[in-house]
């Protein structure tokens, strides 16, 4: 009887509470939230629905629990199908069974293993990372090795660091790999943490090692690419820098891999135990030089100028980008290194204090790649070069922020080019005579031409007579015109076009050649050189640069708007051909189809607009109004993902994005605003990251407050600014944010308040006292990088 008494009671309890809920919802659909937990077990859930379904009107149920089981949570959903799992470990277990989809229909495939391995690793998003990466790569990895993988991951202990478990899985990853692939990823290992590698760079070096040996240099290049590739596609080395049309254009290597690449590239004899990471990246990796690891690369150069010993004869490589060690008689270091190491295959300068280039350079007669790139080299020195083995000539330095008329730097094309048949890139070299042109015309294997042209007709000429030969392998041109001190006046509203060029100058192009990017920079003393290479070309152009150069509008929305796979366009310091107007940007509908990537910095180009259905797939602007200027449309732009705005006007520009609410990253440089300006974004509920550079802000002293339910999902902030002297965090802003890189120009407060933070990267050599304290007491217990200056080579 108690026990019919105690559920008589319950029942009308319950029916009490039902007519409650009827009264409060007034017949409207309902929806019921409950948090489940281990307290709730089934038969209560049970008891909970048939109450439920005492009431007049349908209603919906929403499960929120932190069970890890998927199959108990099954057992809560009515009628029977599958929960959806918002948990970190749920999301890669998605991925990975989109990636293996192809292998349902295989009698051993076990979908199951991939979550309990993904389970092991919960505690390490990087072990998931790593692990989901590795079969995007190789989708089809045996039960066989999953099931050692997880034996692995059993083996390591519940103690275990998360080092260790990270070890296992990038070793899965790395065992999978070919041999060359994982002598090119133990390289990296020469370089220090954090170091910022080109793609380039790594190519050329893989190469002239020979860790990447194919037929011949052509192959070797798009193995070593295709190697690149992958080491970013594996996770195991991370994209620092992409370019406009998505290719990753440089790298770093995380700390946690680059501790385990280190040590097995010392058991490898790949990296010398005795040299530290600024010396090794010098040197190629297969060497018998006698150095220690407290020396100098100068002391390097003062012994070897000294000595007889031949223990330079191995080097292959000799990368001295950036070291400043050739000052005064020191230009004699260069002698020795064409007089010691004929062994060479690739010798960098480039950014170093070089001011010339001996005669001996011709000794260096396996050399495959030269780069004096931003260096003093004075113009005459390349004539002379002849090395019947040289890939790539990497000369001179344009810079395309600065002054358009600074020619100065470009070296002349040696007068032997032609007999130079393996040149794949010839980069920033000037033709002092006409038909200088034409000799390259016969570099069959020639892949990329910068070339600076007098404004001749029969400069241009020859210029279009190479082009056309080489139709079957140019692929990159960039064209600069010597400055024009004197030119031809145009007449009010008559701009010059490429019909005043001389007749029949098209005709050139004959074989329709096949390039995919072009850069022009500087002005004719007629006409306009962008249609005439629009209309002589297959239109194939996937990145078009414009620099210091006149332009009429319909080159802007007519000639560019109409090219079907353009993808990056840049307009650096443009200006109208007629004087009397002022540029205008119409993005119409259904033009500039492929567009990814816009730059305007310093130009005639007063109004941008983008009107509906146009540039659809534009992902990032970078934009320099130099003065009055507008932009409208954003709000259309569905893909338009990253914003930089440089120079002060553009400051002022801010609140035309109020309504580009897609908007996820936004960089600041020299824009000088105030921090009242900030707060137009901050209830932007997209932006995860904000970058905030020199200049971003004015005066001398600002201090940044976030305050409750401000950037809501800002997950990463960057500040270099030495005008920003505080940012202070209150209770309930940035909820999201993981990660902080700052400056020592910086204080930081209230980093107590941010419940997510991950880890803090500072830039200097001592981090405040009270910052160190916070991070201390934070109950993350965040991670900490120092970026202290660097030592000197």
């Amino acid at each position: 009887m108690d026990k019919i008494r105690h559920e008589f009671k319950e029942q009308l309890k319950i029916k009490g509470l039902l007519d409650d809920i009827k009264c409060q919802l007034k017949k409207k659909c309902p929806l019921f939230i409950l948090k489940i937990d281990e307290t709730v077990d089934l038969p209560r859930w049970e008891d909970t629905r048939n109450a439920l379904n005492l009431l007049e009107w349908s209603g919906d149920v929403l499960f929120v629990t932190t069970a890890k089981d998927i199959q108990q949570a099954k057992k809560y959903c009515y009628p029977q199908s599958e929960p959806i799992d918002y948990s970190l470990v749920g999301f890669y277990h998605v991925t990975v069974l989109e990636i293996t989809k192809q292998r349902k229909n295989e009698k051993n495939y076990d979908p199951q293993i991939y979550r309990i391995i993904l389970e092991q690793c919960e505690s390490n998003e990087f072990c998931m990372k790593i692990f989901t990466h590795a079969l995007y790569v190789n989708p089809k990895r045996s039960n066989e090795e999953l099931n050692k993988l997880h034996k692995n991951l059993l083996q390591a202990s519940p103690k275990s660091s998360s080092d260790i478990i990270a070890k296992k899985m990038f070793m899965f990853s790395y065992t999978d790999m070919p041999k060359e692939y994982k002598s090119c990823l133990l390289y990296l290992a020469i370089f220090p943490p954090g170091y910022k590698i080109r793609r380039s760079t790594l190519i050329g070096r893989w190469v002239a090692e020979g860790l990447i040996c194919k037929e011949d240099w052509p192959g070797s290049v798009r193995q070593a690419n295709r190697c690149f590739d992958e080491l970013i596609s594996r996770c195991l080395v991370d994209p620092a820098e992409t370019g406009a049309a998505g290719k990753v254009k440089s790298c770093v290597v995380s700390d946690l891999v680059h501790g385990f690449i280190t040590k097995m590239a010392r058991k490898q004899h790949i990296l010398e135990t005795r040299l530290s990471h600024h010396l090794a990246r010098h040197f190629s990796i297969f060497n018998d030089l006698q150095l220690r690891s407290s020396d100098k690369i100068d002391g390097f150069f003062q012994r070897l100028s000294k000595s007889s010993r031949v223990e330079t004869r191995l080097l292959k490589v000799l990368d001295l980008e950036g070291c400043k060690c050739f000052g005064g008689k020191n230009q004699r270091y260069l002698e020795d290194i064409c007089s010691k190491m004929l062994l060479l295959k690739y010798l960098s300068l480039r950014g170093t204090d070089v001011t010339q280039l001996p005669s001996k350079i011709n000794n260096l007669r396996e050399l495959e790649v030269l780069d004096i790139r931003q260096t003093k080299v004075p113009p005459h020195a390349t004539e002379n070069i002849l090395l019947l083995k040289l890939k790539r000539l990497l000369a001179g330095h344009i810079d395309l922020n600065n002054n358009p008329s600074d020619f100065s730097s470009s070296g002349r094309i040696p007068h032997g080019i032609d007999k130079m048949v393996n040149m794949e890139v010839l980069s920033n070299v000037k033709a002092q005579r006409s038909h200088d042109l034409k000799d390259i015309g016969k570099l069959w294997q020639l892949r990329k031409l910068g070339v600076v042209i007098d404004v001749k007709d029969s400069h241009l000429k020859n210029l279009l007579q190479t082009v056309s030969d080489l139709h079957e392998c140019l692929s990159s041109l960039s064209i600069t015109t010597n400055p024009v001190a004197t030119p031809t006046p145009c007449k009010a509203g008559t701009p010059p076009s490429a019909d005043e060029l001389p007749h029949n100058i098209g005709s050139l192009l004959k074989n329709n050649p096949k390039i995919l990017s072009l850069s022009i920079r500087g002005t004719m003393h007629k006409g306009r050189l962008l249609p005439l290479f629009v209309n002589g070309c297959d239109n194939k152009f996937a990145k078009v640069t414009l620099s210091g150069t006149r332009v009429s509008q319909d080159d802007l929305e007519v000639v560019l708007a109409k090219l079907p796979m353009l993808r990056c366009v840049r307009l650096q310091d443009i200006t109208c051909t007629d004087t009397e107007h002022k540029l205008m940007l119409t993005f119409k509908k259904e033009e500039f189809i492929c567009l990814k990537y816009l730059l305007v910095d310093g130009s005639d180009l007063t109004k941008i607009t983008f009107e509906e259905g146009s540039a659809c797939e534009l992902e990032k602007m970078d934009l320099s109004f130099g003065s009055a200027g507008s932009i409208s449309g954003l709000d259309r732009l569905p893909k338009l993902e990253e914003l930089e705005l440089n120079k002060s006007f553009c400051g002022r520009l801010l609140s035309s994005f109020g309504n580009a609410a897609q908007i996820a990253k936004l960089t600041l440089r020299g824009t000088e605003i105030g921090p009242d300006a900030l707060q137009i974004l901050t209830k932007n509920p997209n932006i995860r990251c904000l970058v905030l550079l020199d200049k971003s802000f004015g005066g001398r002293q600002n201090k940044i407050i976030f305050k409750k339910d401000e950037f809501l999902w800002l997950n990463l902030l960057v500040v270099n600014c030495s005008a920003i002297t505080n940012i202070d965090f209150t209770s309930g802003s940035a909820p999201r944010l993981e990660k902080i890189v700052w400056s020592s120009s910086t204080c930081l407060s209230g980093i107590d308040e941010l419940l997510r933070l991950k880890e803090l990267e500072f830039n200097g050599a001592q981090v405040p006292d009270e910052v160190r304290k916070a991070i201390e007491k934070h109950k993350n217990n965040p991670s900490l990088k120092l970026n202290g200056p660097e030592k000197e080579d």
